[in-house]
C-alpha cells in the first residue's frame, strides 16, 4: 500500500503555492494485478485536513462501484482482467522517491 505521508502533504502546499487550483483526494481503486491497495479514510482525511490548514481548496471523493468493478479506472469483470503494473516514468522518478 502506498500511503501518502504529513511530508508529502506539505511538500503539495509547496508545489502549488501561489497556484489557483483545486486538490481532489481520490481513494485508490484496487483491482487485480495491483501491488496498490486504498488509503484508508482516516490518512485521507489527516491529509485533506493539513491542506485545508494550509488554506488549499482540496476535496475528498469518495468511490463508487468498486465493489462491482464500476469504479473510475476499473470497468470490468472482477477477476477478469490482469492489468500491468504501473511504471513510474523516468521523469518522474525524483519525485516518487524523496
Amino acid at each position: 500500500m502506498f500511503v501518502f505521508s504529513v511530508d508529502d502533504a506539505y511538500r503539495l502546499i509547496d508545489l502549488v503555492q501561489g497556484i489557483p487550483c483545486k486538490i481532489n483526494l481520490i481513494q485508490f481503486n484496487p483491482h487485480c494485478g495491483s501491488q496498490f491497495r486504498p488509503t484508508s479514510t482516516e490518512k485521507m482525511i489527516k491529509f485533506r485536513n493539513i491542506l485545508a490548514e494550509a488554506k488549499c481548496v482540496v476535496f475528498m471523493r469518495y468511490s463508487k462501484g468498486d465493489d462491482q468493478m464500476a469504479a473510475c479506472g476499473q470497468l470490468g469483470k472482477p477477476g477478469a482482467i490482469q492489468t500491468p503494473l504501473i511504471r513510474v516514468p523516468e521523469q518522474f522518478k525524483m519525485a516518487v522517491n524523496a
